[in-house]
């Protein structure tokens, strides 16, 4: 009894114990029911690693065997490139998932792939123009299939071709908004505005003529009898804007925290979606126009891709094209003989000095 009060006498009765670096106990006054019941907090890291086993344990207990598997091994791959002269990178592989811990970060390898590429068909006009699209909230009740999901994106775009002086844009759909555990759907279209001054305002009563086109489709294809919708719309003329809206426009939606506050049947709609191509292009800036498109007017078409190590298909010494050699496990790779350019990309030596040489 003696040493049971000298350990409850030795905890803190407010205020923080130090648990080390990560993890801290907060202690409520020994007088209250849950004195006993130490409370920790967690790193980033710590609360990613727990999102991650929540994820997978869920997939697998749902039968999304193939899911869990690739989420359990994203990250642990990498593909060996190398061009005719002897340089060569390594790019990690990862599994896209918007639910994995690891691809559903900002700033994730699979983020910046989309978005980088967004930035050569985007951000090259005075003006980029930014349209959000919402269903009402009865909508989500029933989600809507791919292929009607699909149905919106082109119906968002066309009314912005209606009423904007563009030559095309991109579409994305986002199933969930800033707040967590329901869906909540919209549709984000970007598009370079070209007009003379450049200037991306328009006068109320075109908003006004849009957001009632929408409503009177969304009325149409749900049987809804909705009075009006929630449509947004602002602009960017400053470079930084322009490539902030991009970034946040592409950035993972249904990240695993977000994930796991759905309900399990939402869960399955969005499971239930995965391979479609949820970023669609429209216009001359759709897939096989893009590129002449934008010769034309004298912009190389892929400058902020091929300025980036993980993406460009060419060596940056030489200009030669990588070719596949295979795919390695990261415990098999030769880091000795290698540079890191961050967590995702290895080069040689060569290539590593030639950056670095040319960073500035």
């Amino acid at each position: 009894m003696e040493n049971d009060t000298a350990v409850l006498a030795s905890l803190p009765r407010s205020g923080e114990a130090d648990f080390g670096p990560d993890l801290t106990l907060k202690s409520p006054p020994l007088c209250t029911h849950t004195a006993q019941v130490p409370k920790f907090e967690l790193n980033p890291s710590q609360i990613n690693e727990l999102c991650k086993i929540e994820v997978i344990s869920w997939l697998t207990e749902n039968g999304y065997l193939h899911d869990a598997y690739t989420i359990t091994n994203c990250g642990t791959t990498f593909v060996h490139l190398k061009d005719e002269n002897g340089h060569e990178k390594y790019v990690r592989m990862h599994c896209k998932h918007d639910y994995c811990p690891i691809c559903g970060e900002n700033g994730s390898q699979a983020h910046k792939k989309r978005y980088i590429r967004a930035l050569d068909r985007l951000v090259w006009a005075n003006t980029l123009g930014y349209m959000v699209f919402t269903l009402p909230k009865e909508v989500p009740l029933n989600m809507p299939s791919s292929a009607v999901l699909s149905d919106l994106s082109k119906k968002a775009w066309d009314l912005v071709k209606k009423n904007f002086d563009t030559p095309g844009g991109m579409a994305r759909v986002h199933l969930l908004g800033e707040e967590p555990e329901k869906l909540h759907i919209h549709i984000n279209v970007l598009f370079p505005i070209v007009n003379e001054g450049g200037k991306g305002e328009v006068p109320q009563a075109t908003l006004d003529s849009v957001r009632s086109d929408w409503t009177a489709y969304i009325n149409k294809i749900f049987k809804l009898a909705c009075g009006t919708t929630n449509v947004f719309y602002k602009f960017a003329y400053r470079e930084g804007r322009k490539i902030h809206q991009v970034k946040y426009v592409l950035r993972p939606i249904v990240t695993p925290d977000k994930f796991l506050t759905l309900s399990d049947s939402d869960r399955e709609k969005v499971l239930g979606l995965r391979g479609w191509h949820n970023t669609r292009w429209f216009g001359k800036l759709a897939n096989s126009q893009y590129k002449n498109y934008l010769k034309a007017m004298g912009i190389e078409p892929k400058q902020y891709e091929n300025k980036d190590i993980m993406l460009s298909k060419k060596c940056p010494i030489c200009g030669k094209a990588f070719r596949f050699i295979e795919i390695v496990s990261e415990n098999a790779i030769n880091r000795l003989q290698l540079r890191a350019i961050d967590r995702d990309v290895l080069v040689d030596f060569a290539i590593y000095s030639f950056l670095k040489e040319n960073s500035t």
